[in-house]
């Protein structure tokens, strides 16, 4: 199993981190002079190629990194971040197209080069991890069978940019989603070719079935009853590997298309601008386990209308041509299988939705049991939440119960009407035999045409029942899909000065979605570059909104946040949480190791760094007794921390990145007071020099802070150094009485 670097402590801790060397560069055995350079080092000199310089924040930003290595897979996807539209395809010993240039080139080590044009005489530049050079296309010929990206700019009008592809989806969700399978028109071409040949082999058996009861049986022809049953044989044999080709092709599409949405999503979620709107666990949940069976019913749907429907028509032909009025009979059995249908999707549609509803409910539900499992225990609220499951539950059988008899219906109503039809093929046709218009052997290939025709009629009625419920449920995912992204690339003139730290906040106001009272209204204040800033107040003032505004987490809705004069959403995300770093006072731990958790997926930091944040966080005293180290496994979501420990572990994640600007929300108050003392003084060493804002109630902590900031009901009553609120405080305390002073007590700010 790979680790990541932040997997590594054993390997990394050397007085407390030994740093990694890098990897030695992939090189071509064959073609000594060639050394293959990471896929992102490829992916960026590629944008420079297009004209992009600077680009590997915005490249591999919030993709998954292995080894600090970005897979080939995700590269069209950090490509389209930056304006550049880009897909792979098989090279097959060609030399590339001029118009093709620039491209990457994936190699059998594991890297990539880029190939570029060069000079005359046949040959190619190419970009390695020593620079580029030019080179005879014969010493390239050895690489050309592998991948090659190729990439181009967006179209400006027409182009898949992430914007059109959000609001494609916001008006028609179904056509972008249909969009994404013709993407993948190769497998679905061959597709509907093994679906157009699975359906000559159907037409095999009726007419081998009548050349036997009209040819063979009259006139016992042994020979051609031998050559007959030997080719029907090898058609058979031919049908049952064209229904695993085609089976693979549906699968290969599904997989394909289904991984990808499914990423999507999960891309969606994790760069959500804001929170999506309705958007919870259970909807999530129920949305992309539907997505699978959507994904799979897709390429199907698309062989039933492109191949099989139309050839009903050609059955329905070959029928009449064969059995004349005999084809009154499938007609009409096709005619009341699509009524029977229409009734039961519009019955299924109804009921669809209800059940989909209830089903995220108890989603949601079993996600509050699993994560509140011990305070329902503490609180002796077993009995509450067995009744809200057994209500739902209840609901949802008798939902499901209306769900599973109308898609039925179409199956069981489909048995009878083909039955039906045959008896009324065999009325007919045994009349026409009478009237000397038939024979028998035309009888029975029609039965058995019949049939073959009425299958794609039941399953087109069928399908319609299953993909109502599936794209109930991808209706809500849609709205998931089209969610406002973050900002990747910064603007020029934010991303060429580094972050000093100055903030300053102008008309801010902020109200949540559901809440009629403003959470944050009028605020305007500046902090210094370096300054420390602490903010005050009862519970509910605000100090935890403004807190995640100033990260950027939560969108203003009126006012302007800067930093060092520039607006907040002139940052890319990458640059901006590379230097604004928040750590709320509820942040999740997850499961894993101590290590795991510090780093969380950031690059390897440097020794100082790390030494100083586990110092001055005070987890290193908690470490040292414990025989496992930062190897500890720390459970789900923390649980086998105490309260400090955790508290602990979130400060030393924050300060583990070396911010420019400090965002801290009650970060001592699980602490004991010694623990706190020690966290204030380390966290005095390590905020040196950076601008620091911190919501607290303790008044100890306000020892390093130079200006204090007192909220109340998302208002700034006082802005002042901090004796002079200090000096507020105890005034106020005084006036307050005895008991009012007990209540609050000496370690209580505001």
């Amino acid at each position: 199993m790979q680790h990541t670097s932040s997997d590594r402590p054993a390997a990394i801790i050397g007085r407390l981190l030994r740093r990694r060397k890098p990897a030695p560069a992939a090189r071509i055995t064959d073609q000594p002079f060639i050394t293959a350079m990471p896929m992102l080092a490829a992916l960026e000199a590629l944008a420079e190629l297009r004209g992009i310089a600077s680009a590997k924040a915005a490249l591999s930003a919030a993709l998954p990194m292995a080894q600090d290595r970005l897979a080939a897979k995700l590269a069209p996807l950090a490509l389209a971040r930056i304006g550049i539209e880009a897909h792979w395809r098989p090279l097959h010993q060609g030399l590339p197209e001029a118009s093709a240039l620039p491209l990457i080139v994936t190699l059998g080590s594991g890297g990539a080069v880029v190939l570029a044009a060069g000079g005359t005489g046949g040959q190619i530049s190419v970009r390695d991890a020593s620079g580029w050079q030019d080179l005879p296309f014969a010493a390239l010929r050895p690489l050309l069978d592998g991948e090659a990206l190729h990439s181009g700019p967006v179209d400006p009008v027409n182009g898949a940019s992430d914007a059109h592809e959000r609001d494609l989806i916001r008006r028609n969700p179904k056509a972008w989603l249909l969009g994404a399978y013709l993407g993948e028109r190769g497998p679905l071409g061959q597709m509907l070719i093994a679906s157009a040949l699975l359906n000559l082999c159907a037409l095999t058996i009726p007419l081998y079935m009548r050349a036997i009861y009209d040819r063979v049986v009259p006139n016992l022809a042994i020979e051609s009853l031998w050559a007959l049953s030997i080719g029907v044989t090898i058609v058979l044999v031919f049908e049952l590997l064209l229904k695993k080709i085609k089976a693979r092709f549906v699968d290969a599409v599904a997989t394909r298309v289904g991984q990808a949405v499914q990423h999507r999503a999960v891309v969606s979620v994790l760069r959500a601008r804001a929170p999506t709107p309705g958007m919870g666990f259970g909807a999530m949940l129920t949305g992309l386990r539907d997505l699978e069976q959507l994904s799979l019913l897709v390429p199907q749907a698309v062989a039933t209308f492109c191949v099989d429907l139309p050839f009903v028509v050609l059955l329905f032909a070959l029928i009449a041509a064969i059995g004349g009025f005999t084809v009154l009979g499938p007609i009409l059995g096709a005619v009341g299988l699509i009524f029977v249908g229409m009734i039961s999707n519009y019955a299924l549609k109804l009921a669809s939705r209800r059940a989909s509803k209830l089903l995220q409910a108890r989603s949601d539900l079993t996600a509050e049991l699993t994560s509140g499992w011990t305070t329902i225990k503490a609180n002796h609220a077993e009995g509450l939440f067995e009744g809200r499951w057994d209500l739902i539950s209840d609901h949802l059988a008798m939902g499901n119960k209306h769900v599973r008899h109308w898609s039925e219906m179409p199956a069981s109503a489909s048995g009878l009407l083909v039955q039906l039809v045959t008896v009324m093929v065999v009325v007919i046709g045994v009349l026409q035999i009478k009237a000397g218009l038939m024979t028998t052997g035309a009888l029975i290939a029609v039965v058995l045409l019949t049939g073959r025709a009425m299958v794609p009629v039941a399953a087109t009625v069928s399908m319609f029942a299953r993909a109502y419920q599936s794209l109930a449920q991808f209706q809500a995912l849609a709205g998931l899909l089209q969610s406002e992204p973050e900002r990747d690339v910064s603007d020029p003139a934010v991303s060429l000065a580094p972050v000093r730290g100055a903030v300053r906040v102008a008309g801010l106001s902020h109200t949540f979605a559901g809440s009629g009272a403003p959470s944050l209204s009028g605020l305007t204040f500046s902090v210094a570059e370096g300054e420390r800033v602490a903010l005050i107040g009862k519970s509910g003032s605000g100090k935890s909104t403004l807190l995640q505004l100033l990260a950027g987490l939560v969108p203003a809705q009126e006012g302007l946040i800067t930093l060092d004069g520039h607006a907040l959403d002139r940052f890319a995300i990458p640059h901006l949480r590379q230097n604004v770093i928040y750590s709320a006072q509820d942040a999740v731990i997850f499961e894993g190791t101590v290590w795991h958790n510090i780093l969380l997926g950031m690059p390897e930091p440097e020794t100082a760094v790390v030494e100083r944040a586990i110092r001055c966080s005070g987890l290193d005293s908690f470490v040292a007794r414990t025989a496992e180290g930062y190897m500890r496994q720390v459970g789900a979501r923390g649980a086998a921390l105490s309260g400090g420990q955790r508290q602990s572990l979130l400060l030393a994640r924050a300060l583990v990145r070396d911010p420019a600007v400090l965002l801290l929300d009650e970060p001592t108050a699980s602490l004991d007071i010694a623990s706190e003392q020690a966290v204030i003084a380390g966290l005095a060493e390590a905020t040196q020099g950076k601008t620091l804002i911190v919501a607290t109630h303790r008044l100890a902590l306000l020892e390093i802070v130079d200006r204090v900031i007192w909220l109340e009901e998302g208002r700034i009553v006082a802005d002042r150094p901090k004796a002079e609120v200090l000096a507020q405080l105890a005034a106020q305390t005084a006036q307050a009485g005895g008991q009012a002073k007990g209540k609050q007590g000496p370690r209580e700010a505001a």
